[in-house]
């Protein structure tokens, strides 16, 4: 069997509501034909491709979860955490949706003013006509720079520009868990904490960050996303005993960037090892 076969549940990808290639109806229809019974859109800060994605599964049989990735902080650690099985109607999570829509865009000036002081052309107006309906992002002046001859590739101007250690990254802009979670807990959603072993944090910090998790409300963690390694899996999947966690798991499907990414592709959970969190529904 492939270390990463095709799974019925993906709770964790993405549609052009966000960051994603696909249209909600596109992503969902692709899902069911890879098999995909219960999927979650789980986009960036919105909700708003929630409704076209429920009016394709519905008409396809599938089960759609409400799901959203927000993004969150802790001790200025920039995290990303995904709720999901709310209600549309949830005041709560449109509020932070909305707050974090807001701190987007004034990220995205703060972004293309740094790269001014680096010597660039202010990208910025070009940038958020590139993001068009979705959520202005690093992304979008990476393909700006592209456009403008200014890099090579995506990869050049993330690792010269935008990366994690350049200049677009900017920290200290989305709410701490303490701020936003209690809010969010105390309503009907889920609260998973999207691809714990992709942060740059010890094992130390990462427990921690589990703890604060715990804390505030969190219910579950991710423990495949995507083409993650089979060791980090087991791994994590130990934390969510040890933290008396659930389990999610999902592709983090943006596109079809290659072979290894595909909607209902992570690496196997072993689901008698864990509460898988997809039982609820």
């Amino acid at each position: 069997m492939s270390e990463h076969p095709y799974q019925h549940i993906d709770l964790h990808t993405h549609s052009t509501a966000s960051d994603g290639k696909l249209s909600p109806t596109e992503l969902v229809t692709l899902a069911h034909e890879q098999g995909v019974s219960m999927l979650a859109l789980t986009d960036h800060d919105t909700i708003k491709g929630l409704e076209e994605a429920h009016q394709c599964a519905h008409g396809l049989g599938m089960t759609l979860i409400n799901g959203c990735e927000l993004s969150v902080a802790w001790n200025k650690i920039p995290l990303h955490m995904v709720a999901l099985g709310f209600e549309p109607d949830n005041q709560a999570l449109k509020k932070w949706t909305q707050r974090n829509q807001t701190v987007r865009l004034e990220r995205g000036r703060q972004i293309a003013d740094l790269l001014v002081k680096k010597g660039l052309p202010d990208l910025y107006d070009k940038a958020v006509e590139e993001a068009g309906e979705s959520q202005l992002g690093r992304p979008h002046f990476a393909k700006v720079m592209i456009r403008e001859g200014i890099v090579k590739d995506m990869n050049k101007a993330f690792d010269h520009y935008l990366g994690n250690k350049k200049i677009g990254q900017i920290r200290d802009v989305w709410p701490q868990l303490e701020e936003i979670m209690p809010e969010l807990a105390a309503t009907d959603c889920e609260l998973v904490l999207a691809h714990p072993k992709r942060y740059p944090v010890t094992v130390t910090k990462l427990k921690g960050v589990l703890a604060d998790f715990k804390r505030y409300g969190g219910t579950a963690i991710e423990v495949a996303s995507g083409h993650e390694r089979p060791d980090h899996v087991r791994f994590l999947e130990r934390l969510t005993r040890e933290f008396e966690f659930e389990a999610s798991a999902g592709s983090d499907y943006h596109g079809p960037f290659g072979p290894w990414t595909n909607v209902g592709r992570y690496t196997q959970v072993h689901e008698q090892e864990v509460r898988p969190i997809w039982y609820k529904w």
